[in-house]
């Protein structure tokens, strides 16, 4: 008997193929691979216990047990920790890792870590919660002068036209839909949304909306605002948002637009009401983000319009 679209064994099916998928494009992002296999080589001494959190396929802590760790402890909450495991064990380091079935908040560690990893980075930087985990971690599993990867996080935000990316948005307006989707609409406005931006899109110089260091920053909020000065005519659809990382000292990545070849696309944050702009315009624009990355809130106002 086939299997329907709506049916718990179809769904089931369908997800494990897309989150196969998923990391197998991290993989096989060699930019992504070998700045962390820089990182991981010059951050992780001999002996040194390390905690992986968000290990996904476990490819970071076998990295970790390659340069010498001698115990990681590496946490996932999500199903592809049982590859994890199987891979481990393929490829020789199950004797030196211990899997943590869990979310890293809800688990714990009998010894304190010389080296925290975790690759909670999303295409919007903050979005897949690493300012709650990475803080989580450094109070509760890690010794006093432990080394943290990444150390440094910042998030830019930048005014940009983009009307294929606001058709997410206002699709919900056409009439061809059967009933008023208003509601539908609105949660669109509200949500972020992740695609490649060109470059060219962008109406303005970014601006810096939060700037992370690992080791001293609270679980908190991020909340920032600033002014933009438009460079051309055009558009605003949204502020496309992406970040740049210190791994550690001398290694750094970033998802900066345009990177059509990474894993990482870049965050959209659509506007309800598109704004006409030109040259010499300047616009306001307020941003925040909780730790665990689920709840972002943003607004852009005219502030000063110098065209004729």
């Amino acid at each position: 008997m086939p299997q329907l679209p709506e049916s718990p064994i179809w769904q089931r099916d369908s997800s494990h193929a897309q989150v196969l998928d998923y990391h197998l494009s991290m993989l096989l992002d060699t930019v992504r691979m070998d700045s962390f296999r820089r990182a991981i080589d010059a951050s992780v001494q001999p002996g040194d216990i390390v905690v992986d959190v968000g290990c996904g396929t476990g490819v970071l802590s076998f990295m970790a047990c390659e340069a010498g760790a001698a115990r990681v402890y590496a946490i996932e909450g999500a199903p592809i920790i049982e590859v994890a495991r199987e891979l481990a064990a393929e490829n020789g380091f199950a004797d030196r890792i211990v899997f943590l079935d869990g979310w890293s908040i809800d688990v714990d560690i009998p010894e304190k870590a010389d080296v925290l990893i975790t690759e909670t980075i999303g295409s919007a930087g903050i979005d897949e919660g690493i300012i709650a985990w990475a803080c989580d971690a450094r109070e509760r599993f890690l010794r006093p002068g432990a080394v943290m990867l990444p150390q440094r996080l910042r998030l830019w935000v930048a005014p940009t036209e983009s009307p294929d990316d606001h058709a997410l948005l206002s699709d919900w307006w056409t009439p061809e839909l059967p009933y008023d989707y208003t509601a539908a609409l609105r949660r669109a406005a509200r949500s972020l949304w992740f695609n490649f931006i060109p470059s060219d899109n962008l109406l303005g110089q970014p601006e810096l909306a939060a700037d992370i260091d690992f080791p001293t920053a609270p679980s908190a909020p991020v909340v920032s605002a600033g002014r933009v000065k438009i460079d051309r005519d055009g558009t605003i659809h949204g502020l496309t948002c992406w970040f740049d990382s210190l791994l550690c000292a001398g290694v750094t990545i970033d998802n900066a637009p345009p990177r059509p070849d990474s894993s990482w696309s870049q965050g959209f944050m659509p506007l309800a009401e598109p704004l006409e702009v030109s040259p010499g315009d300047e616009l306001g624009w307020e941003l925040s983000v909780s730790p665990d990355g689920h709840h972002w809130t943003w607004q852009v106002s005219r502030l000063h319009d110098q065209s004729p």
